[in-house]
């Protein structure tokens, strides 16, 4: 083969295609593979019917070979699938299969020149990073490989859809992966594919990807990956999470915290995604101290000060957002001496503070309180379906505008409004008259009952408007510099100056 400085120039050499099929090996060895992990030995009996190789297989069990000493010896990392060949042991699926396919050189599966190979080596690491390790952790919970952490699915299927996008951009311009041919490219990615097609990806999620579902169908029934794969049927429905297998439960329960350093890239998802749903905890600890402060203050005669109840709130959550990005999860977060603290502070402003005895200001919030309570806890619980609703199109596909303008969000948005604006609406009765930002406030509002009332319907305003806004894709500084914000936030400032 004749080469450059840059490396092999295969195309420039005119060969013998008999002198490789003779040179070839009839078998290149022996592949261990674990039969749960199947796709990723199918990369490789996918290339040896390409390449024309045999290779023998052989059933690895996780349970009883990972522990003998001969396996070790020759395979020190522990890692299946491996080829063992009279040279030694080839450990990890990618570097199994471009072993065989780079057995012979008169075919193109490592490409036909050296660019080729660099396009190649390309996808192989795609396959690893963008696919299999997200992949695999939204499919191992069903097929009880794995423990079901729901937020960590979620994320792993946003990172499969922006892996499909980028493979179906590639697509639009080309038959295969790479030039005109199928490559390992194709191979290692259609075997790891396979999984989602068979498991999860159902009708709703495959719409947005008619390139790939094309090409993917396509090579499924090509007679080389039909031999090795089977027949190939799309998933009508997404699998279920399902109790973790007794061989994969026990190393999940004995060693949590090395989950991400073992077997190959693809597991590392899992541990680090599973902390999630454990910050959730921290509003149970609250619950107690909460209570007894409740119970311990005086029924009908305190102050709740709402504005300060939610920015307390908004700084805990956003503190807790900033230690998960530093590394910490689940416990350490909630005893974290800077988040304790904040609880402290919120339990505090939940229980309220004593009204002052027979003043106006004391029996106005109350009246508002008893008046909007319901209201606000309505208005919560519509925020909430909206926000579960715009979570389920936006898994279907939907974005940005589209999300807005469904009938269903916006009945409910047009519902939400309403109920915000009966809320502004009571606690204004006692007014005697219409009275504007800039006018002399009534005595009713200078002891502070409507005043309040109106910070926080305010306060409302603005956050649904930068939700909209968001959902618009408008971010950071180009919200709080959006006219409506800013007219509301000056509204908001003169209403605290009157309290």
């Amino acid at each position: 083969c004749v080469g450059t400085s840059f490396g092999p120039v295969r195309d420039t050499v005119v060969l013998d295609p008999i002198f490789f099929v003779q040179m070839a090996p009839a078998t290149a060895g022996t592949l261990y593979f674990v039969e749960e992990a199947m796709y990723k030995a199918e990369k490789a009996l996918v290339c040896a019917k390409f390449n024309g190789i045999t290779l023998k297989t052989q059933k690895f069990d996780v349970q009883k070979d990972a522990k003998k000493p001969d396996f070790l010896a020759k395979n020190a990392t522990g890692k299946v699938p491996y080829l063992e060949t009279d040279m030694g042991c080839i450990f990890t699926s990618n570097a199994v299969a471009r072993y065989v396919a780079r057995s012979r050189a008169d075919t193109s599966l490592y490409g036909e020149c050296f660019d080729h190979e660099g396009e190649i080596d390309t996808w192989l690491e795609f396959c690893i990073q963008e696919v299999e390790i997200p992949l695999m952790c939204w499919v191992y919970p069903v097929m009880g490989l794995m423990e079901d952490a729901p937020e960590a699915t979620k994320d792993a299927q946003a990172d499969v859809k922006k892996a499909l996008t980028a493979l179906e951009d590639r697509l639009k311009s080309s038959e295969f992966l790479v030039g005109s041919f199928v490559s390992l490219a194709d191979i290692v990615l259609v075997c790891a594919l396979k999984e989602g097609f068979v498991r999860v990806f159902d009708a709703a999620f495959r719409k947005p990807f008619p390139k790939v579902c094309a090409w993917f169908e396509k090579l499924c029934k090509m007679p080389q990956f039909k031999s090795v794969l089977g027949d190939v049927k799309l998933c009508t429905q997404a699998g279920k999470p399902q109790p973790v297998k007794p061989g994969f439960a026990q190393k999940a329960e004995k060693k949590p915290a090395e989950a991400k350093a073992k077997a190959e890239p693809k597991k590392e998802a899992a541990p680090k995604k599973e902390a999630a749903p454990k910050t959730e905890a921290a509003p149970k600890k609250e619950a107690a101290p909460r209570a007894a402060a409740a119970a311990a203050a005086p029924a009908g005669d305190v102050v709740v000060d709402e504005a300060a109840i939610k920015k307390v709130g908004d700084e805990i959550r956003e503190l807790k957002d900033k230690l998960k990005a530093e590394g910490l999860s689940g416990k350490k977060i909630n005893d974290h001496a800077d988040i304790k603290t904040l609880v402290d502070k919120l339990t505090v402003l939940k229980a309220g503070t004593p009204a002052p005895a027979g003043g106006a200001k004391a029996a106005a919030p109350a009246a508002a309180a008893a008046a909007s309570g319901a209201d606000e806890a309505a208005i919560k619980a519509v925020g909430d379906e909206i926000r579960t609703l715009k979570d389920k199109l936006k898994a279907e596909g939907l974005s940005g505008k589209k999300i807005n303008d469904h009938a269903e969000i916006k009945a409910l948005v047009d519902k939400l409004n309403a109920l915000k604006a009966g809320a502004a609406a009571a606690p204004a009765a006692p007014v005697a008259a219409a009275v504007t930002l800039h006018a002399a406030v009534p005595a009713a509002a200078a002891a502070g009952g409507d005043v309040d009332a109106q910070v926080t319907a305010v306060g409302n305003e603005i956050r649904a408007l930068k939700e909209k806004l968001k959902a618009e894709g408008l971010s950071g500084k180009k919200i709080n510099d959006h006219a409506e914000v800013k007219a509301l936030v000056t509204k908001l400032q003169e209403l605290k100056s009157q309290l």
